[in-house]
């Protein structure tokens, strides 16, 4: 029988000590997630005192503008007789050696902030059956005064977003009416004219693809739309360039802007005339709110991090948000099923502004692994598609000794030139629900189907994203093309708009785009 008392249930209460030290160790790692953490957390979300007292040392640091780390920390909970009731400086070295993880610090906040809600609606039931021995006061007094502690504990849960149809139609009708005296876009304009028309410019909280083969030109278009949009628009850009460095992409602008070879400014063979415009471009280009961050291996909460401080550091907020690309970035888990990063991943993309990049989560679904007789095997999602001898099935279309494609054999040309393909057919022995997952979706532009793992899958476009920009040009597959240095621009999925493809001229000795 448990020994447990009664006593402990009164004295315990609902609190994570692992998130405490997480969110706190998080603070002195990366000093700038004391913004996200202030934002979120109150000083009494902090369950144990010692805690209480090492973010209250934190918050008064950072509002003193003094650098946050552990000799700061140490000598201001000394100066302040702090020390002892913290339970000393080993605490402190504790906070420091705990595991970090700053994609993950949302979710360590969110679990302290539920603890400390779950200790309020405690406090508040204890108040209400105090309230019931307290037969002097009206009933209707102390109704009301629960309802009003009630009411200000749930209103944690915002509701911002909640407005009735009457407030939205005049909001409505105050931005058609905007719209009537100075004619724009409603988004962010690009300068690509028929683009713009179809897109009515980059909308708030869009999930935009970009997509395309490799070499398509996906990195030099959007670093142009990152520079057009800061042109036109009184707002930030960012662009997190996680394949090329900030040297790179900074040459490649100014080599576009002066219409000099990248090749000629980077070994500094440049005439004497040619001085008095990349002084007066880079003059120009230096005024612009673009933020350009190639740090490497970057998580999710460190890219959160990295825009809040701009945004603290600028009088411009952030509009548009560039990852180029999500392959690159740095996983939730360095074990985990790289499937399910990804999906985290894009979980957490979806929550900023505006991002562009080439790959989206698709939502949960039922995740099957397939197995051959060859032993290849692949995880697949109940809607996607495989090639089998019978045509294109979905997994559930498929049953054990079905021929499904395993491989395409290039052999030599043939008389007319094109390369002969032949495919290889393994039988299935397996079929087999894995579990309920995130899935993602990568589109490859310009063909029906793909290999992978040794596997003809089905290619498909994700079905929940806003806006999905497929590049293409003719001149990289066919040489003999009539249309050389045109890229044509599809619009393949737009969700509150039209389709449709434009084409722009591409201009690949300064990697720059221009109408027709």
């Amino acid at each position: 029988m448990s020994n447990f008392e009664l006593s402990d249930l009164e004295t315990i209460l609902p609190y994570n000590l692992l998130a405490e030290k997480l969110v706190l160790g998080s603070i002195l790692t990366i000093p700038e997630a004391i913004l996200l953490v202030s934002e979120k957390l109150p000083l009494e979300a902090f369950y144990l005192q010692n805690h209480q007292i090492i973010y209250k040392a934190l918050l008064i640091l950072y509002a003193e503008g003094r650098t946050i780390d552990y000799i700061n920390l140490i000598t201001w909970i000394q100066d302040n007789g702090f020390l002892t009731k913290i339970g000393g400086a080993h605490v402190l070295l504790d906070l420091l050696n705990q595991i970090n993880k700053t994609s993950n610090l949302e979710e360590y906040i969110a679990l302290i902030y539920e603890k400390y809600l779950r200790r309020s609606l405690i406090k508040l039931g204890e108040e209400i059956i105090e309230s019931g021995y307290l037969t002097e006061i009206p009933l209707e007094t102390i109704f009301a005064k629960i309802e009003q502690s009630f009411f200000l504990l749930s209103e944690t849960k915002s509701t911002k977003n909640l407005i009735s149809v009457e407030q939205g139609l005049q909001q409505v009708l105050k931005e058609i009416e905007k719209g009537l005296k100075v004619p724009q876009l409603p988004g962010l304009k690009t300068n690509f004219i028929e683009f713009d028309i179809i897109t009515q410019g980059f909308q708030n909280s869009d999930l935009i693809i970009i997509a395309g083969r490799p070499s398509m030109g996906k990195t030099a278009f959007a670093f142009n739309l990152a520079k057009n949009i800061v042109q036109n628009h009184n707002t930030g850009v960012v662009f997190f360039s996680l394949e090329m460095t900030r040297q790179q992409l900074l040459y490649r602008l100014l080599a576009s802007e002066v219409e000099i070879t990248n090749t000629r400014l980077r070994s500094s063979r440049i005439k004497e005339t040619e001085w008095l415009k990349i002084n007066n471009t880079i003059v120009n280009l230096s005024k612009l709110k673009l933020f350009i961050d190639d740090t490497p291996n970057l998580s999710i909460g460190e890219i959160k991090l990295k825009i809040k401080t701009i945004n603290l550091e600028i009088d411009k907020q952030i509009g548009l948000i560039i990852i180029d690309y999500l392959q690159l970035l740095e996983g939730i888990e360095q074990n985990a099923n790289r499937v399910q990063e990804l999906s985290k991943i894009t979980r957490a993309l979806k929550k900023f502004k505006q991002i562009i990049f080439n790959i989206k989560l698709t939502g949960q679904k039922p995740v099957y692994r397939l197995e051959t007789n060859l032993g290849w095997s692949i995880l697949i999602s109940s809607g996607h598609k495989i090639l089998t001898n019978k045509g294109w099935k979905k997994i559930d279309q498929l049953i054990i000794n079905d021929f499904i494609s395993a491989k395409l054999l290039l052999d030599f040309k043939s008389e007319n030139n094109f390369n002969k393909r032949s495919i290889s057919w393994d039988k299935i022995t397996k079929i087999s629900y894995e579990k309920l997952a995130p899935v993602y979706d990568l589109h490859v532009s310009r063909f029906s189907n793909y290999l992978t793992n040794h596997l003809i899958l089905h290619n498909s476009i994700e079905q929940d994203a806003d806006v999905v920009i497929m590049l293409y040009r003719d001149e990289y597959y066919n040489k003999e093309t009539l249309e050389k240095n045109i890229i044509e621009i599809i619009i393949a999925k737009h969700r509150n708009g039209p389709v449709g493809s434009t084409k722009l001229i591409f201009d690949p000795k300064y990697l720059r785009f221009f109408n027709i």
